[in-house]
């Protein structure tokens, strides 16, 4: 099917799916950095896999989004 004949039905799910995308990231973010929080505060013996999973999570999530704002800027110097 072309973009044309796309049901109204299936313009809501793909506006439901960028949604979900979009606030899954910063909510996951929030709350693994809440977590390593909590730990460090109370300190709870945490899993490393655990912990492992969080800071990766955290650094590749702020790291992505660090490179697209380089690049966007970098795009911006080079266009004017």
């Amino acid at each position: 099917m072309s973009e044309q004949q796309k049901p109204p039905k299936s313009e809501f799910i793909d506006a439901f799916c960028q949604i979900f995308r979009a606030v899954t990231r910063p909510a996951v973010t929030v709350i693994f950095a809440a977590v390593i929080a909590q730990i460090v505060i109370d300190g709870i013996d945490a899993p490393q896999w655990f912990l492992a999973l969080a800071s990766a999570c955290i650094l590749w999530w702020f790291g992505d989004r660090t490179v697209q704002h380089i690049k966007e800027k970098k795009e911006q110097a080079n266009g004017s």
